[in-house]
């Protein structure tokens, strides 16, 4: 009862807090941009108002940029609701260099919201292990034109090879989504799911623009699966995170990309718009 009690209160204040939230990180100036003499034009007015020419916009939280421990704080606690069962998104939305796999990954030293996730559900899953079994499943796939890859099958070393499986999206009865032939591996430590994650993100697809030295020519998808068994009960629960980095937005006249890749900013466009519809 105590831990049904929690679960309640835990997740009642995570709804409290919207089922959809949106943060807004600035990025500084580059030393190329700062060089052309660009200036900043948003102010952040407090910690959850943006202004920008006059016009002011609010949000969940914003960032000037902020570090990346505050980043993920705020975000945190959503570990616990996948744990419980609920399925959670995150992703970073914004044109290409402003900064979203810095937000999502990082770098060693300054690591992203998905390593840190990554830390929280094992810390999560260590501290319930007396009452829970706990198993975390990790896959990892990229949106790439309109393919969905596989990242983590060996075919994805050779991408699009016709030995590769074609992943179909569909919806089960229950309402939940599922990928066929998308490969999943059980993780039994942060270290393992940090491979893995290592391991998709060594075959992505990126590619230099105008605009970006490394941009990211893919929407990139990790899916944590936290499935629990009740140790006394033996009822099961499960959860599902998934962190999205999203290719990013851009005008192709700024980014002076060329033949295969206009085709490439083309559909990388198109499928942002549908984020309109959530």
């Amino acid at each position: 009862p105590a831990d049904i009690r929690r679960k309640k209160l835990h997740n009642m204040v995570e709804d409290l807090k919207g089922s959809i939230r949106v943060y807004c990180r600035i990025r500084p100036l580059s030393k190329k941009e700062e060089g052309q003499g660009d200036t900043m034009i948003t102010n952040a007015v407090d910690a959850m108002t943006l202004e920008v020419s006059d016009q002011r916009f609010g949000f969940d939280s914003v960032w000037t940029p902020g570090t990346q421990e505050e980043v993920f704080d705020d975000s945190k606690d959503l570990v616990q609701s996948a744990v419980d069962g609920y399925n959670v998104t995150m992703f970073a939305y914004g044109q290409t260099g402003a900064g979203k796999t810095f937000t999502m990954y990082g770098v060693p030293g300054k690591e992203g919201t998905a390593p840190r996730t990554i830390e929280e559900i094992f810390r999560v899953t260590e501290a319930g292990k007396d009452r829970y079994n706990f198993t975390v499943m990790g896959s990892m796939l990229e949106l790439y034109r309109n393919d969905l890859l596989d990242l983590l099958s060996k075919e994805a070393h050779g991408k699009g090879k016709s030995d590769a499986k074609k992943l179909n999206v569909r919806q089960e009865k229950s309402g939940s989504v599922m990928i066929e032939h998308l490969t999943e591996e059980q993780c039994t430590s942060a270290a393992s799911l940090m491979s893995l994650l290592e391991r998709g993100n060594s075959k992505r697809t990126v590619a230099a623009t105008a605009m970006n030295s490394e941009s990211s020519r893919s929407h990139l998808v990790l899916i944590i699966k936290i499935v629990s068994v009740n140790r006394e009960t033996k009822a099961q629960l499960q959860g599902k995170i998934l962190i999205v980095d999203l290719a990013g937005s851009e005008r192709l006249k700024k980014s002076q990309v060329e033949a295969h890749m206009q085709k490439e900013a083309i559909e990388i466009n198109k499928s942002l718009t549908a984020l309109g519809d959530v």
